[in-house]
C-alpha cells in the first residue's frame, strides 16, 4: 500500500535502506564534508518536497551511486523522486531539462535547488542495450539524438571548457595510476583534446554521457536518461555511442573491431558527423575514461577501455 513520505521516511529508515548507503557513501567520496551535512538534512528534505508535491511513495528507494531515485505516485501519476548532492552541475541539469521539456529525456515536474528533482517516470523503461540487432538500435537513438541536440539555451558548460581541464591534466593523472597503459596514448589523446575542443562547429545543448543502456521506452516514445549536459558539437555526444560497452568488444576482438566499425558507418550516415572528429573525439574520451577507471581502483576495465581506444584509432576516414 503506498505511504506518504512522512510515514515511509521516519524512525531512521532511510539511513539504514542499503541503498542509501550506497549512494551516501558514493556521495561522500565525491564531494567529502559538505556532502555529508547534505546528507544528514536529506530525510526531512525528502519530507518537505513529498508534502509540498502531494506525493505518495510506491517502492523504496534504489541508486546507482550518484543519485537516490524513489518511485512515487502523484494525482494517479507514477512519478520518480531524484535527489543528488547540488554541485555545480546541478542547476546546469535542471536548465537542461526545462529546455528539452520532455521531447528527449524524462518531463520535469518539479524541482528544488537544495538537490531534488520529480520526473516522469520512464515506462516501460526498456533499454536499447542488449537489442539484438545493433544497426537498428542506433538509426533508433540517432533519432534521440535529434530531438536532443537542441540549441544553446545559455548557462551550461561549454565542451570546449570540460576538455582544456581534461588536456592539462590527463598526463599527471595517469602517471598518478601507475601509467597503466602506453604514454603514447595519453599524448594522442591530449594533443587531439586540445585541437578539437576550440576548433567546433555548431554548439548544441547535448546530453553528455550517451549510452544505448540510458536510451529507454517512455510512455510512447524513446527518451534519454541521466543527462551530463554541456554545449558543444553533436561529435562529441556521438563517441559516446561508438566508444559504449567496451567489455563487450574485447570478448572477441575481431568482432569488437567489426562492430566498431558498424557503429561508425551508422553514426556518421545517421548524424551527419565529420568522420574524422568522430574518431577524435571518441579516442581521447576513451583515454580520459580509461584513466578515471583506474583512478576508482579498476585497473581491469581501465585496460579494456584503453584497447578499445586503440581500436577506435585504427578506423579509416
Amino acid at each position: 500500500m503506498p505511504t506518504t513520505p512522512q510515514d515511509d521516511l521516519s524512525d531512521g529508515d532511510l539511513e539504514r535502506s542499503a541503498s542509501f548507503q550506497t549512494f551516501a557513501a558514493g556521495s561522500r567520496a565525491r564531494f567529502g564534508d559538505e556532502a555529508g551535512r547534505w546528507l544528514d538534512a536529506l530525510p526531512d528534505l525528502l519530507r518537505d518536497v513529498g508534502a509540498r508535491w502531494a506525493l505518495e511513495l510506491v517502492e523504496p528507494g534504489t541508486s546507482d551511486g550518484t543519485r537516490y531515485l524513489i518511485d512515487a505516485a502523484r494525482a494517479g501519476e507514477r512519478v520518480t523522486l531524484e535527489a543528488t548532492y547540488p554541485d555545480g552541475w546541478w542547476p546546469e541539469t535542471t536548465r537542461a531539462f526545462e529546455t528539452w521539456k520532455g521531447e528527449a529525456t524524462p518531463r520535469l515536474l518539479e524541482h528544488d535547488a537544495r538537490g531534488v528533482r520529480l520526473l516522469e517516470r520512464a515506462e516501460p523503461g526498456t533499454s536499447l542495450r542488449g537489442e539484438p540487432d545493433e544497426r537498428a538500435s542506433l538509426v533508433e537513438a540517432a533519432e534521440v539524438c535529434e530531438r536532443l541536440w537542441i540549441p544553446d539555451p545559455g548557462g551550461i558548460t561549454p565542451v570546449a571548457t570540460e576538455v582544456r581541464d581534461w588536456a592539462s591534466t590527463l598526463e599527471s593523472r595517469h602517471i598518478r595510476v601507475g601509467r597503466p597503459f602506453d604514454r603514447e596514448l595519453v599524448r594522442g589523446a591530449v594533443d587531439l583534446l586540445a585541437t578539437l575542443g576550440p576548433t567546433q562547429g555548431e554548439r548544441l545543448l547535448l546530453h553528455g554521457d550517451l549510452r544505448l543502456r540510458s536510451m529507454v521506452l517512455a510512455n510512447g516514445r524513446r527518451v534519454a536518461l541521466d543527462p551530463q549536459p554541456l554545449v558543444g558539437e553533436p561529435a562529441f555526444d556521438a563517441a559516446s555511442l561508438l566508444r559504449d560497452a567496451p567489455e563487450e568488444l574485447i570478448v572477441d576482438v575481431d568482432g569488437g573491431r567489426e562492430r566498431v566499425r558498424l557503429r561508425f558507418e551508422v553514426l556518421t550516415e545517421h548524424l551527419g558527423c565529420d568522420p574524422g572528429r568522430l574518431r577524435g573525439w571518441a579516442f581521447a574520451t576513451s583515454i580520459d575514461h580509461a584513466v578515471w577507471c583506474c583512478e576508482q581502483g579498476d585497473q581491469a576495465l581501465g585496460a579494456t577501455v584503453a584497447e578499445v581506444a586503440r581500436m577506435i584509432r585504427t578506423l579509416e576516414v
